[in-house]
C-alpha cells in the first residue's frame, strides 16, 4: 500500500534477511537494512511498527529517541502503564506516536457515527475456539471492540462494568458496558461462539443501524428497512480503513503534529483494557 503513495522514500527493515530479500524484489525498494541501527541512522522521518507486540516497546523508545514520528499496529503494548510512558513520552518531545484503529476509519463505521444522539450501542466480534489467555484476549483482540464503542459513544462515561468467563487460565467470553447518563455502550466478544462474525449496532431516537462484518449497512427507521448499497470491487484494506488510517498519520507528519487529544484517543482503549485484565484476574 505504501509503495503507491506518491512523494516518500521507503526504507524497511527486518532481521528475517529471506522476507527482506522478496520484499525488495517485489516492491523495488532500494533502501533495506537488517540492522535496526542503520535503519535509525537513514535519516527517515516516519516509521510504520509491524513487529510482534513484545517488541513494541523497544522499537518505539529507539525511534522516539531519535526523533522518529510513529504508527504502531495495535496495541502499543500489552501493558496500559508501558502504553501511558510511551504516549506521554512522544506527547513531552512533539512526536507522534499514533496506534492503527482502522475500525475508526472503516466507511461503514463512519456512518454510523452519523447518529449524532445514540442512546445505545452493541458491539459483537466473535470467533469460534479461539479461548487464550485473558491479556492476549484483551489486549490483542477485544481492544478493537472498545476503541470502536468509545469512537461511536459521544457521552461522557459515568462507570463501566466487566465481566468475563475464565477457566482453566483461558479466558472465552467478556462483556464490558460504558455506562453514561445518556446512554449505555455494550461490548461482547465470545471466543466460543462456533464461528468469526462481528456485529455493531447503533439505537437511537429516530433510527437504529446495523453493521456486518465491516460491510453491510441496514438503517431501521419506523417500519421501514433501507439496505445501503456497497462497492463489491472496492479493495478490503481500502473497505477496512487501513488506507485512510495511513493517509491520516502520513498527513499528520506532513503538518509536524498532531491536536493534543489524539494522544489521549489512542491510549484510552489501552488502559480500559488494562482495567478488563486486572478486574477478571491474570
Amino acid at each position: 500500500m505504501l509503495t503507491q503513495v506518491p512523494g516518500i522514500e521507503l526504507h524497511v527493515c527486518t532481521r528475517n534477511e529471506k522476507v527482506l530479500e522478496e520484499v525488495a524484489a517485489k516492491y523495488h525498494l532500494d533502501h533495506t537494512y537488517l540492522s535496526m541501527d542503520d535503519w535509525l541512522a537513514s535519516g527517515m522521518e516516519a516509521a510504520f511498527v509491524h513487529s510482534s507486540t513484545d517488541s513494541h516497546e523497544r522499537i518505539v523508545d529507539q525511534l522516539l529517541d531519535h526523533g522518529i514520528h510513529v504508527y504502531i499496529d495495535k496495541p502499543i503494548s500489552y501493558h496500559g502503564e508501558v502504553s501511558s510512558r510511551l504516549v506521554e513520552k512522544a506527547k513531552n518531545i512533539g512526536l507522534i506516536l499514533m496506534t492503527g484503529f482502522n475500525r475508526r476509519y472503516a466507511r461503514p463505521y463512519q456512518k454510523l457515527k452519523e447518529l449524532a444522539d445514540p442512546n445505545m450501542i452493541v458491539m459483537q466480534k466473535n470467533r469460534g475456539h479461539q479461548a487464550t489467555d485473558v491479556r492476549t484476549f484483551v489486549f490483542d483482540d477485544f481492544i478493537h471492540v472498545i476503541d470502536t464503542l468509545l469512537y461511536l459513544f459521544p457521552h461522557a462515561i459515568d462507570d463501566i462494568n466487566i465481566q468475563g468467563k475464565k477457566q482453566d487460565g483461558k479466558l472465552h467470553h467478556v462483556v464490558i458496558q460504558l455506562l453514561a447518563k445518556e446512554g449505555i455502550a455494550i461490548g461482547i466478544m465470545n471466543r466460543e461462539a462456533g464461528t468469526t462474525e462481528e456485529e455493531v449496532e447503533v439505537m437511537s431516537a429516530s433510527e437504529t443501524r446495523t453493521v456486518m462484518n465491516v460491510s453491510d449497512i441496514t438503517t431501521h427507521k419506523d417500519k421501514s428497512v433501507f439496505n445501503h448499497g456497497s462497492d463489491d470491487w472496492e479493495p478490503t484494506l481500502l473497505k477496512r480503513g487501513f488506507h485512510s488510517v495511513t493517509a491520516a498519520f502520513l498527513e499528520a507528519v506532513e503538518k509536524g503534529s498532531t491536536a493534543p487529544e489524539n494522544y489521549d484517543r489512542d491510549l484510552q482503549p489501552h488502559l480500559i483494557a488494562e482495567k478488563i485484565v486486572r478486574t477478571i484476574g491474570e
